[in-house]
């Protein structure tokens, strides 16, 4: 590149070092004498010099600092280069990378061209083993609309938002029944009857809600614990506290229980001891909360809620730490666990007021992208949870039992449902002894079912083990485990026997 500045400064340096000459050779002349009035004047003439010296200096000096100029634009031509340079280089690996993920699609779609024949017969909706072509899948006519909720004590599965709209658009909202979930959105957005929507999910589920807002009324909350109306801060930093100390027995519970993780989790479900937390309005209460137990909860419930089945539900304006119990620190944690839905508001054309526009943003846990969603429509304000809180009641009448004389045992789940409906509900034979029916009705139902759940994992186990792991974990004697296994017995699902090496009593599971 040609340099547009050094022809001027050797320019300006010439002229100047020119001038400084002739200026300075002026002071080797001989005094000049001049006569005036008749008296004869000497003097140097080396005054005539001074302007030609001044102006050689400025042109020196104008040098210099062109010369500084260049020096500061060749650097930063040199730092736009270096910047040109990486920038293609980026755009050169960029295509090399687009490249070679075309070069990898090309390979999938022959490869699943070239397998399709093997495959083709154990496809559901292709009859013909030869490959023809792949049809669009036919839309599904059923005009039953999806179920919204899972049934009580059934594991829910993560769902995305789906495109397809034979399908239900607002399936992803399953994801926040056990999910810890952040819902937020402006003035007028929908947070409101929106949390009421999924409050309302949460108990048809099963759950046990509990709701956290000082400035609701009880009235506006029937069928839900409602914890802290008429701004009783107190309750609420109580009831926080105790939320804080349930999760931690919760997991010395799963430590005694000796199950694995996803059969813990299920026996919560199968005693419906899903608790999920509300928080309403959280922006406006969670700093007048005495110390720090606001920042502690919203920590505890995003990073120990999950495996112990207590997911929170919090309601704010903004999805910032300030607006989230002013919980420092936290911001990595927030975007990798909870479940984000922004409501997006409009403005309505009469009343030029925020309204709800049906739409939503949707961000799963531990990603960055915003998923666009469709709200529940929602046609009234949800007061009212004592429907779907009330326990359903048998209408139908149940079959009559008829003697098995050689048909084979019923499968584990029909003979704990039966023994259930009947055993403990029906009156006990006249021969047994009154103390045994009162230990046996103190009993909770749940616990021969979970007995019935830890010994089939097991196959074998002795009984001392079973007394010592398992009915401690459920604060059982050894009298009440011995009733429980010989209910078992009865139900034909366990037999005792004793190994050849240990004379000690062990029980086997009978169901194949």
């Amino acid at each position: 590149m040609k340099d547009p500045y050094l022809p001027k400064i050797l320019g300006l340096l010439s002229a100047g070092m020119t001038s400084t000459a002739l200026a300075v050779s002026g002071y080797l002349h001989q005094p000049e004498t001049v006569r005036f009035l008749g008296t004869q004047l000497t003097y140097q003439a080396a005054y005539r010099k001074i302007p030609l010296s001044l102006v050689g200096t400025g042109l020196c000096v104008s040098a210099w600092l062109l010369t500084q100029t260049r020096r500061d634009y060749r650097r930063q031509y040199q730092e736009w280069e270096r910047q040109a340079r990486l920038q293609q280089g980026q755009l050169q690996a960029i295509a090399h990378h687009a490249e070679l993920e075309g070069y990898q699609q090309v390979a999938q779609l022959q490869a699943a061209e070239r397998l399709y024949p093997q495959m083709a017969p154990y496809l559901s909706e292709v009859q013909d083993a030869d490959y023809q072509d792949v049809s669009a899948p036919k839309p599904q006519t059923n005009s039953q609309p999806q179920t919204e909720t899972a049934a009580p004590g059934q594991a829910t599965m993560p769902v995305t938002p789906t495109a397809d709209p034979i399908g239900d658009p607002t399936a992803y909202l399953q994801n926040f029944l056990e999910y810890p979930g952040l819902l937020f959105g402006g003035m007028g957005a929908g947070k409101s009857w929106t949390a009421r929507y999924l409050v309302m999910q949460k108990v048809r589920a099963g759950h046990q809600v509990i709701l956290l807002d000082p400035h609701a009324a009880n009235h506006e909350w029937k069928g839900i614990r409602h914890i802290g109306a008429g701004m009783d801060y107190g309750a609420i930093a109580a009831f926080l506290q105790w939320y804080l100390d349930e999760i931690e027995r919760r997991y010395q519970e799963f430590n005694r229980s000796g199950l694995t993780e996803e059969d813990w989790q299920q026996s919560l479900r199968q005693q419906q001891r899903i608790t999920s937390v509300v928080s309403e309005e959280m922006t406006n209460w969670a700093d007048r909360l005495p110390g720090d137990i606001g920042s502690k909860f919203f920590k505890s419930a995003m990073s120990d809620s999950r495996k112990v089945l207590m997911p929170p539900l919090f309601v704010a304006h903004d999805r910032t730490l300030s607006a989230l119990g002013d919980a420092k620190g936290v911001a990595r944690l927030r975007d990798a666990a909870l479940l984000e839905l922004e409501l997006i508001p409009t403005i309505h054309p009469i009343t030029r007021k925020p309204v709800s526009s049906g739409k939503g943003k949707l961000k799963l846990p531990g990603h960055v992208e915003w998923l666009l969603v469709e709200l529940p429509q929602i046609e009234r304000k949800l007061t009212d949870f004592t429907p779907w809180t009330q326990p359903q009641v048998q209408t139908q009448p149940k079959p009559p039992k008829t003697p098995q004389t050689q048909a084979p045992p019923p499968d584990f789940r029909t003979q704990v449902v039966d023994w259930l409906q009947d055993c403990w509900q029906a009156e006990p034979p006249q021969d047994e002894p009154q103390a045994t029916r009162h230990r046996l009705e103190a009993l909770p139902a749940s616990d021969l079912k979970d007995l019935g759940v830890y010994l089939r994992k097991k196959k074998e186990l002795a009984v001392r083990t079973v007394k010592q792991n398992w009915g401690q974990s459920k604060s059982l004697n050894s009298e009440q485990v011995d009733e429980l296994l010989l209910e078992l017995i009865k139900l034909n699902l366990i037999e005792t026997f004793s190994p050849v090496s240990s004379r000690a009593e062990w029980v086997r599971w009978l169901e194949i």
